[in-house]
């Protein structure tokens, strides 16, 4: 008993004399790190006016849309709602981008592909309606790439998005 109570003595003193860095830094006090100020950005206020690009990429965004839901009508109801929603989205983006008189002749392109994501959100694409829905998709495909591609409508985009002169002239 008296060796295990002189060992135990001895291994304490050593341990003191030694030091445990490890323990002793686990039990101070840390500085607490100081308060940097927060850094402050220049924000730059940016004008939104319509240009070739951004019709263009709207121009685009439909056509993908569009062909897309033409390949995957019927497959998943969740897929062609939100097929029909970027075709009027991108559709109405682009008539925006457009003068007056342009912006009218594409309304009723606007209108039907509405109806047809009317039909499709109400559940209505049966495999019958479903014939109708990709013969209406294409025909207004056909008609929006006929009068409406960038190289028909460039004297017809706004110069902004408040006015409606057209960028060409």
């Amino acid at each position: 008993m008296k060796k295990i109570i002189t060992f135990l003595i001895i291994f304490s003193l050593a341990a003191n004399l030694a030091g445990c860095a490890a323990l002793q830094k686990k039990f101070t006090r840390k500085k607490k790190a100081g308060v940097k100020a927060p850094r402050i950005y220049q924000v730059k206020i940016y004008e939104k006016k319509p240009t070739p690009e951004l019709y263009k990429k709207h121009y685009t965004f439909w056509s993908g849309w569009q062909s897309e839901l033409v390949q995957v009508l019927g497959e998943n109801h969740k897929k062609d709602m939100r097929c029909i929603e970027e075709i009027v989205a991108n559709l109405k983006d682009m008539r925006n981008i457009l003068i007056e008189e342009k912006a009218k002749a594409l309304t009723p392109h606007i209108d039907k592909l509405a109806a047809v994501r009317d039909m499709i959100f109400k559940g209505e694409a049966t495999q019958s309606n479903r014939e109708y829905i990709i013969r209406v998709l294409d025909r207004e495909s056909r008609a929006i790439k006929k009068n409406f591609n960038y190289k028909k409508v460039k004297d017809y985009l706004k110069k902004s998005f408040d006015e409606d002169e057209p960028q060409g002239g």
